[in-house]
């Protein structure tokens, strides 16, 4: 089947064509060489061939910190989102199957009305990548959870829209496009890994005390990760009457993380490392049996001591010394 198809010298024209539909964000490399989505004020700060940004875009659905409830002279209202329309544009599959993740956490029955009123005003284009040592995402998967996905090749890209919105944008983008070549459909969106068995959390495999002994805490993993989503709810009094209430991103690595009052559910690290396994791998109520590993491989960039929770599936005779 013939296909639209963009050719690279015409991407620049593209990229403003999808400004009509909000303010673009795409990555781009700060001044601390961090690569990052963000506004694209200029086309030629776009970094289309990176491997991966070090926060995940789960930050445009969930702020570091946001203020969720307000109370003043004896009446409340709830946190107002004050994000306006945005496309955010070059997206990896990893990426994508991470926010669809998170769609089904936040919402399902009783959808977070922050989170909801983000994902209504959010237009995901994705783009093809090639993966890197870090990667163990399923070679050649090009996700479907997006409303525009570019296909990368030799001279350009070729364009499927997964949605409403994606159809809107091929039709706004016509004038710049091409009836190409027929190619063969992709390898669509796949599941990363089966879940694992919940009981392997407190199986005696050797790996757990390696792990325990040499990770610092430090909650790298956890912050980078595309599906993960803990959070704590604080609430700030004012003298004058009133106060809010605020939700901000915490860490299941955090020995606060399980703190309640006069005890703590995690208090040493090896708890918490299980915990993380469970959550991560095995996937608890309502998504239990669900495993939420997209494949990006930050964890295993980011962590300073090497520690890599995949290989507790590997039987402990195999593992090496």
């Amino acid at each position: 089947m013939a296909d639209n198809f963009l050719k690279t010298s015409r991407l620049d024209q593209f990229l403003e064509t999808l400004r009509l539909f909000g303010e673009l964000h795409a990555p781009t490399i700060l001044e601390s060489g961090v690569v990052s989505f963000a506004p694209l004020d200029d086309p030629t700060q776009l970094h289309l061939d990176y491997r991966r940004t070090q926060i995940p875009p789960k930050k445009y659905l969930l702020p570091f910190r946001e203020e969720i409830l307000h109370c003043h002279g004896g009446n409340y209202r709830e946190g107002q989102s004050d994000a306006g329309d945005t496309v955010l544009f070059g997206i990896h599959s990893c990426d994508l199957e991470g926010i669809a993740y998170l769609d089904r956490v936040f919402m399902a029955d009783a959808a977070d009305p922050s989170y909801a009123a983000r994902r209504a005003r959010l237009t995901l284009v994705g783009v093809s990548c090639e993966p890197d040592d870090f990667c163990f995402c399923p070679e050649g998967m090009q996700s479907t959870s997006c409303d525009l996905f570019l296909n990368a090749c030799a001279d350009g890209f070729h364009l499927a829209g997964y949605s409403a919105k994606g159809q809107a944008l091929l039709s706004a983008a016509a004038h710049l496009l091409e009836t190409g070549e027929p190619v063969p459909p992709p390898a669509l969106s796949a599941v990363c890994r089966a879940p694992e068995d919940p009981e392997l959390r407190f199986s005696d495999h050797p790996l757990w005390q390696k792990y325990a002994s040499t990770c610092v805490s430090c909650g790298a993993c956890s912050v980078c990760c595309p599906t993960c989503y803990c959070f704590d709810v604080r609430e700030y009094p004012v003298l004058s009457g009133g106060g809010t209430r605020i939700r901000e991103w915490d860490n299941c690595l955090f020995a606060s993380h399980g703190e309640v009052s006069g005890a703590n559910f995690r208090p040493d690290r090896l708890d918490r490392l299980r915990y993380r396994f469970l959550h991560k791998f095995c996937g608890f109520t309502p998504l239990q049996g669900v495993n939420s590993c997209v494949g990006c491989g930050r964890c295993k960039a980011v962590c300073p001591v090497g520690i890599d929770l995949r290989e507790l599936t590997v039987a402990p005779e195999q593992v090496q010394p």
